[in-house]
């Protein structure tokens, strides 16, 4: 099949391999772009807490140095998630890459080297699910986790612990359903791959 052919109509499985790639590729740039944002994606919702921010402003002799301290806190608080960036960029960089060498395997290629390639793609997009398995796990745990502490405060009269609100409970949940959802679209993916 020419590469013209394939470009006017992909097969189903292309879109798929290709959809999964570009979601690891966008979350992963998205992560340094936003990293507050992509923060809740991973179930972490970030602020700074008022009483800190409250401290930075009243500490400081101008609004600048104020600024570049919240700032500062931010950002130190945030690094996590470009770590969490690099891994998705890589690993949808990884399975774009691969995929696009299947694509023009498709045309090029004997059938045995066209199996070959789709089989190394579902196994690396096989491996590369356990990133939003271990995601949402980890998601559920800290949501449960919150919401026991939450419990625990609130027969206390105390709504909050520490920065954790109901809505970090509510944040952990929605990210880790989200990352379960991803998980099975990367599972289809490879077990298409390798026994499609």
């Amino acid at each position: 099949m020419p590469i013209t052919a394939f470009l006017s109509s992909p097969s189903p499985l292309a879109l798929l391999t290709t959809a999964i790639g570009t979601g690891g590729l966008t979350v992963g740039i998205y992560s340094f772009i936003n990293p507050t944002a992509a923060a809740r994606i991973y179930g972490v919702p970030v602020t700074i807490p008022s009483t800190t921010l409250t401290n930075i402003l009243c500490s400081s002799s101008s609004s600048s140095t104020a600024t570049s301290e919240a700032a500062t806190l931010e950002s130190r608080d945030l690094s996590f998630i470009h770590a969490l960036g690099i891994r998705n960029l890589t690993t949808g960089l990884s399975v774009l890459v691969l995929s696009g060498y299947w694509h023009i395997t498709l045309s090029t290629s004997s059938h045995e080297v066209r199996q070959a390639v789709q089989r190394a793609l579902g196994i690396v997009i096989l491996v590369g699910a356990l990133v939003p398995i271990v995601d949402a796990w980890v998601c559920w745990t800290a949501s449960r986790e919150f919401a026991e502490a939450l419990t625990k405060k609130s027969k206390a009269g105390d709504m909050k612990v520490g920065d954790v609100t109901n809505e970090a409970v509510e944040v952990g949940r929605r990210a880790g359903n989200l990352h379960a959802m991803r998980s099975l679209v990367w599972l289809a993916g490879a077990l298409w791959c390798l026994f499609g």
